[in-house]
C-alpha cells in the first residue's frame, strides 16, 4: 500500500487536471493499494473525494485557510504537504509519492520505488542532482532565503500583486528553523537541496519522523515546499537519492516537459512534470497524447 498526496488548487483548471491525474494514476496502478490524499486548496471546502471517485480518498484542508484572506501560494503548498504527510505516516505505507496538479503518471511506477526505498538511508526520491536530461540542478538561489530564516522580520507578499509588506516572524518558528537547518547540516546537507516539486517520493524512513512536519519554521521565509522537504530530509538523518535514469519514474521539469511525450514513453519514465501549459487548447493536446499511449 502507497499514497499518492495530490494539492488541488482553486480553478475549474485545477480540478480538471486533477481528474486527468486521477485517471492516469487509475491506469497505472492498482486503485485497491493507493491511498489519495487530497489537499484542497480552495477558500471554499468542496467535495473533492466524490468528484474522483476513488475507492479510498481522504481529503484534507490546512489551517491556514480557516483564520480569513488568502494565505501565501508557498505558505500554503507549505503547510498542505507537511499536513498530508503527517496524515501519511499515520498509515502503514511503502511510501507517499507527491504529484503536483500538473505532473503526470504515464506508466507504472510502484515497484521502482520500493526498490529505492530499500536502502534505508534514503528519505526522499525524485529529480535530485541530475534533470532527466543530465542537466545539473542548480539551488543556489535558495541561499539567501535560507540564511533568513533565523530573522525576525520578513518580506511577504501584499495583497496587491508586486508589493510586499513586513511581518515579525514568531520567535519559536525562527528558534525552530535555525535547529533544524543545524541539524540538516550536521547530516551533510548542501544548502537548497531538494528533490524538483513537480513530484517526488518520500520513504517510511521519513514518515517515521513526523515530528519534523510543523509547518511553522517555514512560513512566511520564501522557500519552496519541495526545498523544505529537503531540509528536513537531512535534519532526520536521511539522504535525497535521484530516480532519473533511463527506466526510472521521473521525468521532470520545472516548466514545461523535458522532452516530448514520445521521448518520454520511449526513456522509460513512468512520471512527467509539467503539462501545464498557459494556453489550454495546447495543454489538452499534451494530455491527449499521454492519453492515448495509456489507453493502449
Amino acid at each position: 500500500m502507497f499514497a499518492v498526496l495530490l494539492p488541488v488548487g482553486p480553478s475549474d483548471r485545477d480540478l480538471a487536471r486533477i481528474d486527468d491525474a486521477v485517471d492516469a494514476l487509475r491506469a497505472a496502478e492498482d486503485p485497491a493499494a493507493v491511498e489519495l490524499i487530497l489537499i484542497d486548496d480552495a477558500p471554499e471546502p468542496r467535495d473533492l473525494a466524490a468528484l474522483t471517485g476513488w475507492r479510498s480518498c481522504c481529503v484534507i484542508r490546512t489551517p491556514l485557510w480557516t483564520g480569513g484572506g488568502s494565505p501565501d501560494p508557498g505558505d500554503a503548498m507549505i503547510a498542505g504537504t507537511l499536513a498530508g504527510l503527517r496524515l501519511a505516516a499515520r498509515l502503514e505505507l511503502d511510501f507517499v509519492l507527491k504529484l503536483d496538479a500538473d505532473a503526470l503518471v504515464i506508466a507504472p511506477f510502484a515497484d521502482a520505488i520500493r526498490e529505492a526505498f530499500a536502502d534505508p538511508a534514503v528519505g526522499v526520491a525524485g529529480s535530485y542532482d541530475r534533470t532527466c536530461t543530465g542537466g545539473v540542478r542548480d539551488w543556489t538561489c535558495w541561499e539567501r532565503p535560507l540564511r533568513r530564516v533565523g530573522l525576525p522580520l520578513a518580506l511577504v507578499p501584499a495583497a496587491s500583486p508586486l508589493r510586499r509588506r513586513l511581518v515579525v516572524r514568531p520567535p519559536a518558528a525562527r528558534r525552530a528553523a535555525r535547529r533544524l537547518l543545524r541539524q540538516a547540516r550536521a547530516h551533510g546537507y548542501v544548502t537548497g537541496a531538494h528533490c524538483l516539486g513537480g513530484a517526488y517520493a518520500v520513504s517510511p524512513a521519513l514518515l517515521a519522523r513526523a515530528d519534523l512536519f510543523d509547518p511553522a519554521p517555514w512560513l512566511q521565509t520564501g522557500l519552496g515546499e519541495d526545498v523544505v522537504v529537503g531540509l528536513l530530509c537531512h535534519a532526520a538523518g536521511l539522504e535525497l537519492r535521484g530516480l532519473v535514469g533511463r527506466g526510472e519514474p521521473f521525468g521532470l521539469a520545472h516548466v514545461g516537459l523535458p522532452a516530448t511525450p514520445a521521448e518520454l514513453l520511449a526513456a522509460g519514465h513512468s512520471i512527467v512534470h509539467a503539462v501545464k501549459h498557459p494556453d489550454a487548447v495546447a495543454e489538452e493536446e499534451l494530455r491527449a497524447a499521454f492519453g492515448v499511449a495509456r489507453a493502449r
